[in-house]
């Protein structure tokens, strides 16, 4: 099985906050037939928490993985980490993406994505607020949309 990894930044800088625009970008750094290769992608959403952009990241991220691969996700949400490294998403999947109290899931139709995109690959997060990329990744940022609205 391939290896790959995803690295995510955002421009959200309150992680308590809703904000009304944010922006992300990830880089996936992955080996292929041909030796290491990188490829990247910049995206936004709207009235996004910092785990809300992290799962719009991740979800344009996976669409590059038709094959399965190991993949290990770099970001700073303990939500979107403890779901890989704890089963969660198993259990979020096994309830309807319902909390243990049956209460809907905050991003259910993000997690819902997220779970069919990672069936057939084995996934790990390492919750991180610095990795290789960041420092590029923050200044394409900031010069490609600015601050966090």
């Amino acid at each position: 099985m391939k290896h790959a990894d995803i690295f995510i930044t955002h421009n959200i800088t309150d992680p308590c906050r809703k904000v009304g625009q944010a922006a992300y970008v990830y880089v996936i750094y992955a080996d292929t037939t041909r030796g290491a290769a990188t490829c990247g992608e910049f995206g936004r959403g709207q009235d996004v928490t910092v785990n809300r952009i992290n799962l719009l990241a991740l979800r344009s991220a996976l669409r590059h993985f038709p094959n399965p691969t190991e993949i290990t996700i770099y970001t700073d949400s303990s939500t979107v980490a403890g779901a890989f490294n704890c089963n969660n998403i198993q259990q979020w999947r096994k309830n309807g993406f319902k909390t243990a109290r049956k209460k809907p899931l905050a991003n259910a139709d993000l997690w819902r994505s997220v779970s069919d995109l990672t069936q057939k690959h084995l996934v790990n997060a390492v919750q991180t607020r610095c990795h290789q990329y960041t420092s590029w990744a923050e200044t394409e940022l900031r010069r490609k949309y600015g601050k966090a609205q």
